[in-house]
């Protein structure tokens, strides 16, 4: 049976589409915790993975989004913070996003691109499918994001192309060019929605000079719903999961949210 789930998750995410490719991926170490929900969005299927709240009053629903290519169970990847948040009252949503062809953003020098855009409405729909499953529209409404999918997060709530939610957290956001890395702090400045900006150490290059961007131009524009914080890494270069779950509780208790 167990095997038959992995199988059945790895034929879905082995679906191509013109514009999106979704990469083929090992899931053989993902441990199916959770209700797994298919996702049929623009005659594609997308998989998700919940969990319940595990305690008697829920705080709301997160939807989490790992970084293109990676599994939700890696070690770099969401998967802690999917696992502990119930026990702390939430509900959440795991996203496989759709993969944009190989080379998309290292050559895209300006927002009216077509397969830009054409990605940007995709991945749209995957996300705003993924809140028509949650169990029920109740409390807190949460999206964290890993590496560029936080990119694009913002990209999307900058623009209003998703409803806003109650806040976001960043996990090592970046764009890989550099002109969108500009654009992507200019934009996370100006939300008006709560910031938590994590940025794990080692993670590459272009998340370090991203992050000071966004650093600085919240500063400048007066962003006092902002606040960046440092992860540090294991020796594996792994960011520490036992920190990351600590700093994200830390974040919504300082928001008032328990």
């Amino acid at each position: 049976m167990q095997l038959a789930k992995y199988c059945f998750l790895s034929s879905l995410l082995a679906i191509n589409c013109a514009f999106a490719e979704i990469q083929p991926q090992d899931f053989s170490h993902w441990p199916v915790n959770g209700e797994l929900k298919q996702l049929d969005v623009e005659q594609q299927q997308f998989v998700s993975l919940w969990l319940e709240e595990e305690t008697p009053q829920k705080r709301g629903t997160i939807i989490l989004l790992p970084d293109w290519g990676i599994s939700p169970s890696a070690p770099n990847s969401i998967d802690s913070l999917r696992q502990a948040l119930p026990k702390l009252g939430w509900e959440t949503g795991a996203i496989l996003p759709p993969k944009p062809m190989s080379g998309l953003m290292q050559q895209a020098e300006t927002e009216n691109d077509e397969q830009l855009q054409q990605y940007k409405l995709s991945l749209q729909a995957v996300i705003q499918a993924a809140k028509q499953n949650q169990a029920e529209q109740f409390g807190f409404q949460v999206i964290i994001a890993q590496g560029v999918m936080g990119a694009w997060l913002v990209e999307l709530l900058a623009e209003d192309e998703l409803e806003q939610p109650d806040g976001i957290v960043l996990i090592s956001a970046y764009y890989p060019n550099q002109t969108l890395n500009k654009k992507l702090a200019e934009q996370t400045a100006t939300l008006a929605i709560p910031v938590l900006d994590i940025y794990a150490e080692h993670y590459n290059h272009w998340q370090q000079q991203a992050r000071e961007q966004r650093l600085t131009a919240s500063n400048k524009n007066q962003k006092l719903n902002y606040r960046q914080t440092h992860l540090p890494a294991t020796a594996d270069t792994a960011p520490n999961s036992a920190k990351l779950n600590k700093t994200v509780y830390g974040w919504f208790n300082a928001l008032g949210w328990y």
